[in-house]
């Protein structure tokens, strides 16, 4: 994939919660963080397990969030809803949200305006980081540093 510097990387969210209402407070920071233009909201998606086990996606304003009505674009499929729900109990909510991270957009347009190139991108698994950085505190203590 080459990255361009019109488009930022691309992350997704899945945040569950137990049931309705949603606390606002994380919704007001994304709305925060679209407002500020350091992420680019591309897709937000409500998906309900029923009392039943029926899973639905439901509107923002059903979800108590009428601020994200609109903010569906379908670019989350029914794949996605239902891996989203796997793990939600009747009556259980998960937010699905689908951002482009812009922080890094400005500094790569004006790299390449002087000539650089962009030669890989992508995203840095936490759990491998987590994993060098012990072993770098190993070698450290070995060391006696």
């Amino acid at each position: 994939m080459s990255f361009d510097a019109e488009l930022g990387p691309l992350n997704y969210v899945v945040v569950t919660f137990e049931s309705l209402p949603l606390p606002a407070s994380g919704f007001t920071s994304l709305a925060g963080l679209a407002d500020a233009g350091r992420i680019r909201i591309l897709d937000v998606e409500f998906v309900r397990r029923a009392a039943d086990g029926a899973v639905a996606v439901i509107d923002a304003a059903e979800a108590g969030m009428p601020d994200f009505t609109g903010a569906t674009t379908g670019l989350i499929d029914a794949d996605d809803v239902a891996t989203a729900a796997q793990t939600l109990r009747p009556g259980g909510v998960a937010v699905v949200v689908v951002y482009e991270d812009l922080s890094i957009v400005e500094p790569v347009r004006r790299w390449e305006a002087d000539g650089g190139i962009v030669v890989a991108e992508g995203p840095i698994v936490v759990d491998e980081l987590l994993h060098a950085l012990d072993a770098t505190d190993a070698l450290d203590a070995t060391e006696g540093k």
